[in-house]
């Protein structure tokens, strides 16, 4: 998805994405492929993704961290290494955070541009 800037540049989402929470691209793939819905397996993204298992491992973790990505482990019969399903509990939950970070980021730079302005107002013996 791209977005037309002021300056006429078009950026896509994903640099939002990577400003405000330092998401790569492919955090960001992972991420939007999650919000379709349903589970998936490390190795359904792998797959799915055309990732290796270490990418997506990666990934799913930061995701997670930002309380993006929720997990489950899956029901197993016998032995070996649990198993998880990887999901989004609430899409328009989680957009609607994206949506209000990039809120509080735009707030943060006004300020600092606010404070800026004051600064150089004051060396000119402005007000």
């Amino acid at each position: 998805m791209k977005l037309k800037l002021p300056t006429g540049r078009e950026a896509a989402l994903v640099e939002g994405l990577r400003f405000c929470y330092d998401l790569s691209e492919t955090d960001a793939l992972i991420l939007f492929e999650l919000l379709k819905g349903g589970q998936y397996t490390v190795d359904d993204l792998t797959k799915k993704l055309g990732l290796s298992k270490a990418t997506v491992n990666r990934s799913l973790a930061k995701l997670m961290e930002a309380g993006f990505v929720s997990r489950s482990r899956e029901k197993r019969a016998g032995v070996g290494r649990p198993r998880y399903k990887y999901y989004i509990e609430d899409p328009e939950k989680v957009i609607n955070k994206i949506i209000d970070d990039f809120d509080k980021c735009s707030q943060s730079f006004r300020e600092a541009l606010t404070e800026l302005l004051r600064s150089i107002r004051a060396q000119r013996g402005q007000k």
